[in-house]
């Protein structure tokens, strides 16, 4: 490996930052810069969906619709070693058990591959394909060079999923005035957007004593009625004001239930108290599929979704009152109305 190609592509990714383009357009110059400058056949990028069980594509280059629609990628057969963290070579593809489409990547023309998983604060969001037209042993500067790309490209794909929920919470909380449509639409555009197991929103009652579950997404039902009740100290500690992230939902003492968070397959938490003018109304719950540490700027950028939320939130129960009194009032109307009419001397 010669040192004017590692500088080219890194030269590449520092303009694709510099110059602020999308997530898309930032890794689709990396796979063009790695397939240029390394003689690859192609480079490949996927992310794990929100369920964990398929690699789905996001970029490519070099590679042909055709063999892009082979069909679904299954994490569990083709990527298991590089979804725990590990660089993953395959020096035959023809007939590596660990292939799933054998046959489409000999159509392709491709003969060896290699996997690096796309690292996030501790957890793994997806790979960068290697794919090389030549039977090809990467060498092991090579690997630290891919390894060292790859958590550029990780981050640019971090932050692009935050800014994005930023806009898409902002689409949702204009959408209606329905408090019940707002809740739904927050926590499914969190969920989604973060590829997290779940999300659920709390909101305090009248007399702030009581947290009642008013929306969630990803959970099942069992999760929700064992744990909703009493969630544990983490989600009041939240109502103070800050973010409380759980590393270990599994052995974390804020938790009420962690078992159920175990048999619920939640490995991380995420508490971001709702807000208005320093008044907590409630508690947003993200939940992970994999153990993820939150970053500072990503908990910062948590915090003003949880305001932007807690906004609309308010919004929309004010919204709800003035229809309440409105009824109100036009039903007082309507029995004054009647009583005139039907009795007009009394």
């Amino acid at each position: 490996m010669r040192c004017t190609q590692c500088r080219d592509v890194f030269q590449v990714i520092g303009d694709a930052f510099n110059a602020s383009v999308g997530v898309e357009e930032t890794l689709q110059r990396v796979a063009r810069a790695m397939v240029e400058k390394f003689e690859l056949k192609g480079c490949q990028f996927r992310l794990v969906s929100r369920d964990q069980r398929v690699l789905e594509h996001a970029v490519s280059y070099g590679l042909s619709q055709a063999f892009l629609d082979k069909g679904p990628v299954e994490t569990e057969r083709s990527a298991t070693e590089a979804l725990e963290g590990h660089v993953v070579m395959v020096a035959d593809c023809s007939s590596d058990p660990r292939i799933q489409y054998p046959e489409a990547h000999a159509r392709e023309g491709i003969a060896s591959l290699l996997t690096v998983p796309l690292n996030a604060r501790g957890g793994v969001i997806g790979v960068m394909r290697l794919l090389s037209g030549e039977p090809r042993t990467f060498t092991d500067d090579e690997i630290e060079f891919f390894k060292v790309a790859a958590l550029f490209c990780s981050s640019a794909i971090t932050r692009a999923m935050f800014q994005s929920i930023l806009e898409h919470v902002t689409q949702a909380i204009r959408s209606s005035l329905d408090l019940d449509r707002v809740l739904e639409a927050i926590v499914k555009v969190v969920a989604e957007d973060l590829r997290a197991r779940g999300a659920s929103i709390r909101l305090l009652d009248p007399l702030g004593t009581h947290l009642e579950l008013r929306a969630a997404y990803g959970l099942s039902a069992r999760y929700l009625e064992k744990a909703s009740g009493d969630p544990g100290r983490g989600v009041w500690k939240a109502l103070e004001g800050a973010c409380i992230p759980i590393l270990d939902a599994a052995n974390d003492p804020l938790l009420r239930h962690p078992e159920e968070a175990v048999r619920e397959q939640i490995a991380s938490m995420l508490f971001v108290p709702l807000a208005v003018h320093a008044e907590a109304i409630g508690v947003l719950s993200l939940y992970t599929h994999r153990r993820y540490r939150f970053s500072d700027d990503e908990i910062h950028l948590m915090t003003a979704i949880g305001e932007q939320c807690a906004l609309a939130i308010r919004n929309a129960q004010m919204y709800a009152d003035i229809k309440r009194r409105y009824a109100t009032v036009v039903d007082e109307f309507q029995v004054w109305f009647e009583h005139y009419y039907t009795h007009p001397t009394t």
